[in-house]
């Protein structure tokens, strides 16, 4: 299929991702929350919203933010927490490779679980225009930094994000990512091969290893799955 990159496709991909957008803003408000409880500033928090652009890396971060502050550290969990970003954007290589280097790195700025579920679905129903994924992680990137924004300056005295479910965001954001991804039952053996490598790993490994175990694992046989 040839590759587009209109400003249809930007909008396009707003209006597939605006209601994820809305549950991506109340996560992001407690971030916010638990940012400044964790002693971040204001323009910290939003600073690393805006640059990380990632919820359970940002949740790593927080955990681990201290005086001194542990930088080698934080930088080694993000980027396991993260690493699996590598495999998503490897699976958009042939639709991405005619636009320009810098529209690309663009686009995979805004890469997120979410938008690259949606925009993997779009493209196996035939979708063409590869800004589709800039302009839904765009209107993600706003949400998630005005939500951070917001939930720093309400502050954790007037918002308990456990009282109000916002802990369980995260999980259903990986819910709803399935169902675009799904093609049918042969991903069941490298998805619970993935989980079962994961859970493993988080069992005997320190760190946040299992996110590299798990999806290693998983794409290993799905790769052996495909040859066949």
């Amino acid at each position: 299929m040839e590759t587009t990159f209109t400003p249809a496709g930007l909008r396009r991909g707003m209006a597939l991702i605006w209601h994820v957008a809305i549950s991506g803003f109340f996560f992001a408000v407690a971030v916010g929350v638990v940012a400044r409880d964790a002693g971040m500033s204001w323009l910290e928090a939003v600073v690393m919203s805006g640059v990380v652009f990632a919820g359970a890396s940002q949740i790593a971060i927080i955990d681990l933010w201290q005086s001194p502050l542990p930088l080698l550290v934080i930088a080694l969990t993000t980027l396991g927490v993260n690493s699996r970003m590598l495999l998503m954007g490897a699976s958009m290589r042939e639709w991405f490779r005619p636009l320009k280097q810098r529209t690309i790195w663009a686009s995979f700025f805004f890469l997120t679980d979410i938008n690259w579920a949606m925009a993997i679905g779009e493209r196996r129903k035939g979708e063409t225009d590869a800004a589709l994924l800039m302009g839904s992680g765009m209107l993600l990137w706003c949400t998630w930094v005005t939500g951070t924004a917001i939930g720093h300056a309400i502050g954790g005295a007037a918002l308990d994000p456990k009282a109000l479910a916002f802990d369980v965001l995260v999980p259903a954001f990986f819910v709803i990512m399935i169902k675009p991804i799904w093609t049918g039952r042969k991903q069941l053996l490298p998805w619970a091969t993935a989980a079962i490598g994961a859970i493993l790993a988080d069992s005997f490994i320190p760190g946040n290893a299992h996110v590299i175990v798990g999806g290693v694992a998983g794409s290993l046989v799905g790769g052996l799955i495909r040859d066949r």
